[in-house]
Formats: structure tokens, C-alpha cells, sequence
């Protein structure tokens, strides 16, 4: 079975390196440990870190424990397997959409994406048209060229909310675009 690409902010290492990563896949959180972390100036970055300033990616296996542990571990979506970012994308934009995953941290990877050139037309209008950017589409904003922020105006069926006695509070700021 292989095992799907998974990303997550580092939200905690505990003194003795021990850390665990909230999945978009399973449940529980992943194990990981310090001593995973390969890249010389990443683990020192690491060390020093602050709460939540970094992100990983990363695919788990099950262990015998029934308990998941990281597999294999990358610092930006430009390194992760090519075979494995069809479906992760997949994900982002179902997380887009329905899912628990923090804005932030999608828009993060959204913009990873878009700056490798991974993001096709199907892609991006699945995400600006999805549920979490539509009732709140200031977020992704500064992350959109001139003609995306089209396509989210258009998806946003501003003309008709320019129209409405009561828009939104996120009108004006869009409309300044």
C-alpha cells in the first residue's frame, strides 16, 4: 500500500526531541522524532523554533502498536515523491471545501503550490470556490494575481452582492481590488 503525502505545522517538540504531527488522513496524531529530521539547517532552525513557524511534509507508516510513525519527511512540496502530489492536492482542495484543517496552514501549502507551479485551472477554481474561501475570501487574497482575483470575484458572484443592501463584511476590502 503506499502510503499518501501528508503536511502538517510542527506545533510541539518536547525536550527529549519526541514530537507528533495532526494528519489529513488518520485520525491520531504521527509520531516523529527529532532525530528524523536530516537537513542540517532545518533541525538547527528547529531547535530554535518558536510554535508553529514550520511545516512538514511527510508520509507515515503503521507500526505494531497499532500507533502511526513518520516515514519519510520533506521541507517543501517541491522535494515530496511527483507520484504522491496528485492526490495530496486532491486533499488540499477537499479540505478547502469541508475540511477541519486550519486556513492558514492551507493557504500555506496553497501558496507552496502555486509558486512550483503545481496548481492547474481545475485545481485553483476548486479552491477559490470552495466553501471556507467563499465565506471568507479576504484570506486567500494576497496569495492571487490580478486574473484569479477575477475568478474569485466571479465565484463570489460580486455584481449581485454589490447590489445587496446588507453585503457582507468582507465587501468593501474586495471591492477595492
Amino acid at each position: 500500500m503506499i502510503e499518501p503525502l501528508d503536511f502538517c505545522r510542527v506545533k510541539k517538540i518536547d525536550p527529549k526531541g519526541f514530537g507528533f504531527l495532526k494528519s489529513l488522513h488518520y485520525p491520531n496524531d504521527i509520531f516523529f522524532h527529532f532525530s528524523q529530521i536530516k537537513n542540517e539547517e532545518f533541525s538547527e532552525k528547529l531547535n530554535e523554533m518558536k510554535r508553529g513557524q514550520f511545516f512538514l511534509y511527510f508520509t507515515s507508516k503503521l507500526r505494531q502498536d497499532n500507533k502511526r510513525k513518520v516515514d519519510k519527511l520533506w521541507y517543501s512540496i517541491k522535494d515530496t515523491p511527483i507520484d504522491l502530489q496528485p492526490a495530496f492536492i486532491e486533499k488540499i482542495v477537499s479540505e478547502f471545501d469541508n475540511g477541519a484543517t486550519n486556513i492558514y496552514d492551507l493557504l500555506f501549502v496553497f501558496k507552496e503550490l502555486k509558486n512550483y507551479k503545481l496548481l492547474n485551472s481545475v485545481v485553483l477554481e476548486g479552491i477559490v470556490s470552495s466553501k471556507r474561501i467563499l465565506s471568507l475570501p479576504t484570506t486567500i487574497v494576497p496569495f492571487l494575481d490580478t486574473s484569479e482575483i477575477a475568478l474569485l470575484k466571479e465565484k463570489l458572484k460580486f455584481e449581485e452582492i454589490s447590489k445587496s443592501p446588507s453585503p457582507p463584511f468582507w465587501f468593501d476590502e474586495i471591492s477595492n481590488l
